[in-house]
């Protein structure tokens, strides 16, 4: 089998290169090329235009502009080589897109290779221009609790904060970054979701002994009680316990023979019961309860932090608390503004009696897209937050605006020198 080196070598040797896609695999596949000194790329190809024209260095053009230059220039073509660059989900149409153009000098690159370009690729000669990484974890403890991937263990946090305190410089989420941040630093900021104990048992004292400061935002609804957030309720139910059999939930008929059905049933009723509020959420989980035979389940595990464990987790001067709702609930346009405004601001109430200190940052529960809106950022600007946090792939600027930005969820399985090399690469620009 040719090596992806000797490959690359050989569609390098036409006069002319293009990369087709100017996205994570575009990125990848370019700095691979630059680093292992296999040719010269001339510039990147997109189907659509958008802000940016230039990425390290080289134009960016559509599809459309590409095939006008050619059709003036035929012979050109000929000599041409595009790789496609995207991912295995899109590179079917790329290529009809392509043929269609009558452009046939084009190649893609497989799965496996794909894999090797990642795991080389150190983008080490890179200045971000977004040059801050807000990075999410949930829980660091070892646990059969980890279909949702939440969990980091002790031993894997302690060397993620050992290598990032190592080597870059670390932010509070609450400071004022454009008073601190240097354009040609890397800087990184460490947060946690949902108030997790096991943040208090075992991440604090690992974030005190590297003095790496963190913000850990707490749904207040279960503080002091030994519940399950409903999501790891499924997981129990579902994983865990390896349900099996037969039965209808909110009109849809679930037959569970297998991890897989398994599994596609507890994310199938976690999407339904994520859009309801928290009355219809709780009146779900009872009567999947009721239809399952499920006894309501305590945790001492899995618990949220109680009002003691959370005040000591505030008294750190490496922690800031943030808000995070009342219920968890996701904050889309589907609410109405009075559900939206009473999980907010009473959630953001109750943390700071409990606390006694003032909260001025937010991270939306789930963060995805769907899961805020611009009713929620004016209710959370009302309050005084000053940043608001979502979870998506994405670096900052200190230009950006504070509201929704990206982070990075870090998962037990990732290395983190790979993925601190990707985060600077690819979502640097």
């Amino acid at each position: 089998m040719i090596d992806i080196i000797t490959k690359l070598k050989r569609i390098c040797n036409h006069s002319n290169v293009y990369l087709y896609g100017a996205g994570m695999y575009g990125k990848i596949l370019y700095a691979y090329i630059l680093e292992q000194n296999i040719g010269c790329i001339d510039n990147f190809i997109v189907s659509e235009s958008d802000t940016q024209r230039i990425l390290f260095g080289k134009n960016v053009i559509t599809l459309e502009e590409y095939s006008v230059q050619r059709s003036v220039a035929a012979d050109q073509a000929k000599r041409d080589m595009i790789i496609i660059a995207v991912s295995e989900k899109y590179s079917t149409e790329v290529v009809r897109q392509l043929e269609d153009r009558e452009l046939h000098n084009h190649v893609s690159l497989t799965k496996k290779e794909w894999e090797v370009m990642e795991g080389e690729v150190l983008f080490d000669w890179i200045t971000p221009r977004k040059n801050i990484a807000v990075l999410m974890y949930h829980r660091i403890i070892e646990s059969d609790y980890n279909f949702w991937k939440l969990n980091v263990s002790p031993t894997i946090f302690e060397k993620h904060m050992r290598f990032i305190s190592e080597n870059y410089k670390i932010l509070r989420l609450e400071e004022d970054w454009k008073e601190i941040v240097e354009p040609n630093q890397r800087y990184v900021v460490i947060t946690f979701d949902d108030g997790y104990v096991d943040n208090y048992r075992f991440a604090l004292p690992i974030l005190e002994k590297y003095h790496i400061p963190a913000t850990v935002f707490v749904s207040t609804n279960l503080i002091d009680t030994n519940e399950m957030y409903w999501w790891d309720e499924l997981e129990k139910i579902f994983i865990v316990n390896k349900y099996l059999g037969e039965f209808v939930f909110e009109g849809i008929s679930y037959k569970i023979t297998d991890s897989d059905t398994r599994e596609e049933a507890c994310l199938t009723i976690r999407n339904y019961i994520k859009a309801q509020n928290l009355k219809k959420q709780r009146a779900s989980i009872i009567k999947l309860r009721s239809i399952l035979g499920a006894e309501r389940t305590e945790t001492s595990e899995l618990r949220c932090m109680n009002t003691q464990e959370l005040a000591r987790m505030a008294e750190s001067p490496y922690v800031t608390i943030g808000g995070h709702t009342k219920s968890h609930l996701s904050m889309g346009d589907i609410h109405s503004r009075e559900l939206l405004c009473s999980e907010i601001t009473e959630g953001l109430d109750i943390l700071e009696k409990k606390i006694g200190k003032e909260i001025n940052v937010f991270a939306y529960p789930f963060g995805g897209i769907e899961d805020r809106c611009d009713a929620a950022d004016k209710i959370l600007s009302e309050c005084g937050i000053k940043k608001s946090v979502l979870v998506r792939n994405g670096n900052v600027s200190v230009n950006d605006a504070m509201y929704n930005l990206p982070r990075h969820m870090v998962l037990e399985s990732e290395d983190i020198e790979k993925k601190m090399r990707k985060i600077w690469g690819v979502y640097g620009e």
